[in-house]
């Protein structure tokens, strides 16, 4: 089991819960005192859901008022009942609608001042310290309802991952247990949480059934349980926090390796061999290496997959060895290992650092144009706010504008991004987003969504000419909305279950910090950029 660890939050729960101190006061006092609490909560939250009482004022998040609803919630919660947990679970699952007929603008700005992601995790969070015995039987019933599978039962599916997030945060045998079992009965997308959930005990006992889930038919499972190997077991097979393995960790990663490099050569979705890499690279140990050397070679005895999972397994033995070889054949690696397998060590994090400095922030614009396409299904994402229109100062000749000189940086994207689509093959996949306070594709299926288009002479002329030639910068940065029509932050798998990916590869060019948008906190977009990507595992490249 993973150590007992709480938050400030839970903590404020079991030092305040009035219930649990031996209070003097009679119980019909205190009984009033909890319906003061309740009450509270309940105007608090009503104003809440109707737009009244707002977290953001004049764009800033107003912590005060932050606070304040924190404190409405731990007050119920303090009291430690199920009942308060069944009304504290309205806020855990909110997400607010604004009241009457509205434009999606207007839904965009309502969620985006009420922050529902963050009143969600606060009693998210209360909920799971409150103590009742009859708490987790309630979050466990909440998981295994019986209409999950029902198209219509969308707020049961909510609820029931909302039950498999707090169960996450509690640590005991029982929920640990119930999210085990939750990775075998649930629907795919809760399936997927529980996994994420359950990797998040830092059990080592867990792994076999990780391991085991390599084999469900399920690419979304495989894609998770491969995250939740690396999770799991990283920890402990570091080599640069670890000398050597105890035997349990030892027997658990000869499996994984085992499996992994079964995935590696014989998985068909491309994801969930992105993903076997991804876990692989996680585990920092030297066993890794003639795995991914393996992985690597199978790749390139690939014909008929037109990923670039080849310059993928390559980029990150590089990463790992601090090698820089040619691309194109596993032998200068096996050549490599043979000779450095006994000795090899990994580099420290400080060591790291100092080899992977970051360039200045001067450079950005022109290193962002000095591109090496690994992979011809890209997916750009353009930021032309209102800053855009600035001028910008170059450094050095990555661009046609020569150095010293100076250029306004939208016409600078729009020079390079032309010369860019240019020197991309024929029948490359391709597509562009570009992005202010509203978010255009230049090529939109019928969700609006980017589709996979194939460059010729006549998708580059509309490209060059009547899209990108009649870009102008104005506006506020709605970052969220360009990567939520990009990659569906909203939760979506991969490509909905249909498990084909049409881009592999995303870059985003963005100047300036998120200034509108239903999300503007560049720390929870990050997160669901994160969350989105653990199952499709496109290669992500941001210059911000």
């Amino acid at each position: 089991m993973r150590p007992l660890t709480i938050g400030p939050l839970l903590a404020a729960l079991v030092s305040g819960s009035l219930l649990a101190q031996g209070t003097d006061k009679d119980a019909e006092q205190l009984e009033l005192e909890r319906r003061a609490d309740r009450t509270r909560f309940e105007r608090w939250f009503e104003e809440y859901e109707s737009g009244a009482s707002r977290l953001v004022k004049d764009g800033k998040i107003d912590e005060v008022a932050v606070g304040a609803a924190k404190d409405k919630i731990v007050a119920v919660a303090r009291w430690q009942r199920l009942d308060d947990a069944h009304l504290l679970f309205r806020a855990a699952t909110t997400d607010p609608s604004p009241p009457g007929a509205r434009t999606s603008a207007d839904k965009i700005e309502f969620h985006a001042e009420l922050l529902p992601w963050r009143i969600r995790a606060i009693a998210r969070e209360a909920i799971a310290g409150i103590a009742a015995d009859e708490v987790e039987p309630w979050l466990v019933a909440l998981v295994h309802g019986k209409n999950l599978r029902d198209a219509a039962a969308v707020a049961d599916r909510a609820a029931a991952d909302a039950a498999l997030q707090i169960l996450g945060m509690r640590d005991s045998e029982s929920a640990r247990t119930a999210v085990l079992e939750a990775t075998m009965r649930l629907p795919p997308k809760l399936r997927t949480r529980a996994l994420d959930v359950l990797s998040d005990f830092a059990d080592l006992s867990v792994v076999p059934h990780f391991i085991e889930l390599l084999r469900d038919r399920d690419p979304n499972m495989r894609i998770a349980a491969l995250n939740a190997i690396g999770k799991a077991l990283g920890p402990h097979t570091d080599e640069t926090e670890h000398s050597t393995m105890s035997k349990d960790v030892e027997k658990h990663c000869a499996t994984a390796l085992d499996a992994m490099r079964n995935i590696l050569k014989k998985d068909k979705v491309w994801q969930v061999r992105a993903a076997a890499c991804h876990s692989l690279a996680q585990l920092k140990t030297s066993k890794v290496i003639p795995v991914l050397i393996d992985g690597l070679d199978a790749e390139l005895r690939r014909k008929k997959d037109p990923w670039a999972m080849d310059v993928r397994l390559h980029r990150t033995l590089e990463h790992l060895t601090g090698q820089s070889v040619p691309l194109g054949s596993t032998a200068p690696w096996r050549s490599f290992w043979s000779k450095e397998k006994g000795r090899f060590r990994f580099a420290k994090p400080g060591e790291a650092d100092a080899r992977n400095a970051a360039s200045s922030d001067g450079e950005k614009y022109e290193k962002f144009f000095a591109l090496d396409l690994s992979s011809d299904r890209v997916l750009f994402l353009l930021d032309f706010s209102g800053s855009m229109d600035e001028p910008i100062t170059l450094k050095t000749e990555l661009t046609s504008t020569k150095p010293g000189q100076t250029i306004v940086k939208a016409k600078l994207v729009v020079e390079e991004m032309k010369k860019l689509i240019m020197s991309l093959p024929d029948g490359a996949i391709f597509n562009l987003i570009v992005f202010s306070d509203d978010v255009r594709v230049w090529r939109p299926d019928g969700e609006g969504r980017p589709l996979p288009v194939k460059l010729d002479d006549s998708s580059r002329d509309d490209l060059l000419g009547s899209f990108l030639d009649n870009l102008s910068p104005q506006g506020p940065t709605n970052l969220y909305g360009a990567l939520d029509r990009a990659i569906g932050l909203a939760g979506r798998g991969i490509d909905d279950g249909s498990y084909t990916a049409e881009f592999d590869t995303l870059y985003v060019l963005s100047d300036g910090a998120p200034t509108y948008g239903e999300i503007r906190d560049k720390d929870r977009i990050r997160e669901l950029v994160r969350d989105a990507n653990r199952l499709k595992q496109l290669t992500i490249h941001s210059v911000t």
